[in-house]
């Protein structure tokens, strides 16, 4: 039985690989609660049996339907086929029963199994957005999985109406990696809710689940434990750090196949007691209001949800030198930059702020100010709707 959207509504199916805590899916969180409900109706489809944050979506309004499928290896060719039939399968049925007007995909897996499948059914609009840079860049570029990954999505977004980019820098690698015309690229700058972030009171009795005490400094990195966010380089920047300021503790709030190497090497330098593994968590607008010092160490990025929240909860930053973040911050004005990959350097920006409160303070005012200017969510919404009905 087909469920029809009510008259003059267009039904949007959001595909996502999984719905752990992250930046594409707080994304579409946000997507599920100012998605205006007068115009639109939002689904959501989720490929992984990682469900994390889908109570969060559901709670919004948005149905999750959930596939619970992991992705196999490229080279083993029958499993993978497999796989891509069944999912896609299974959202074409799901786009038949809502009579869905619009596929928009999110992360790779997605795209892989969203956009065949919107073009399958004949969907009105079919769109992907790309949050990270287009290259992983803990992969050789001479690895078989990556030249067959850049080929068949290279091939996947000529069957779509638009590719959105997050940011100038994402943009330019999907022309660059996979020769797309520049009037195939949409730049939305993902947006947040600013005013609901910056409103969140500090919470003291939040401490002891954090790992810290009262009285201490507290320094705080949000985003998967994953090479390209660069943990491992704030880690190493402890020892230094804690030689200039004893009383902190740095807080990494996210999960990811990092975890347990990251906690050896916090052994091994002799900090571990010094950081807090929060895992995934649910309340990072608590955590940034308690927060003093917030840093992104990661090596690349493409617009970092994670890094403007805090700028709406008004922190002192500290953040890597690369495209995605240097599009957002300026450097002595809302954060200090450190480049990519230098423990010590990250430990001298951390520790100046720290020890310049005054100057802290003025960085996150002025954070503040521009995140307010620049990210709202309201701003992502309008754009998006326009490629939602885009002829």
């Amino acid at each position: 039985m087909t469920a029809k959207a009510p008259s003059g509504k267009r039904t949007v199916l959001h595909v996502i690989d999984a719905l752990n805590v992250g930046g594409a899916q707080e994304l579409l969180v946000l997507l599920a609660d100012k998605t205006p409900k007068s115009d639109y109706r939002t689904i959501v489809c989720v490929i992984q049996p990682d469900i994390t944050v889908k109570s969060r979506i559901e709670s919004r309004g948005a149905p999750v339907y959930c596939l619970e499928r992991l992705r196999p290896s490229i080279l083993a060719p029958v499993e993978f086929i497999l796989y891509l039939y069944r999912n896609i399968r299974d959202i074409i049925a799901l786009c038949r029963r809502h009579d869905v007007d619009v596929v928009h995909c999110h992360l790779s897996d997605a795209e892989f199994l969203g956009i065949p499948a919107g073009w399958l059914f004949g969907a009105d609009r079919i769109l992907s957005t790309v949050h990270y840079p287009a290259l992983l860049p803990e992969r050789k570029t001479g690895d078989l999985r990556n030249y067959l990954r850049i080929l068949f999505t290279r091939m996947l977004y000529h069957m779509a109406d638009a590719v959105i980019a997050v940011s100038d820098d994402v943009a330019e690698q999907l022309q660059a990696v996979f020769r797309l015309a520049p009037e195939k690229i949409k730049i939305v700058i993902n947006g947040i809710d600013v005013d609901a972030i910056h409103a969140t009171p500090p919470k003291q009795a939040l401490l002891s689940s954090l790992g810290a005490l009262p009285g201490q400094r507290l320094v705080t990195s949000v985003g998967r434990l994953m090479p390209p966010k660069g943990h491992r380089y704030l880690i190493e920047a402890m020892p230094l750090l804690k030689s200039r300021c004893s009383d902190l503790q740095l807080l990494l709030a996210g999960d990811g196949d990092l975890r347990a190497s990251l906690e050896q090497l916090s052994e091994r330098l002799g900090v571990r007691p010094s950081v807090s593994f929060l895992g995934s968590r649910n309340d990072i607008h608590e955590i940034l209001a308690l927060t003093d010092v917030f840093v992104l160490p990661s090596l690349s990025e493409g617009t970092s949800l994670a890094l403007l929240e805090a700028m709406a909860a008004g922190k002192p930053i500290v953040a890597t030198d690369i495209p995605g973040n240097s599009a957002i911050l300026k450097h002595a004005h809302n954060c200090l930059l450190a480049p990519a990959g230098h423990p010590e350097k990250l430990a001298e920006a951390v520790a100046f702020l720290l020890e310049h409160p005054p100057i802290a303070a003025e960085y996150g005012r002025n954070a503040y100010r521009d995140v307010s200017s620049r990210f709202s969510i309201d701003q992502t919404v309008s754009q998006l709707a326009v490629l939602w009905r885009s002829s």
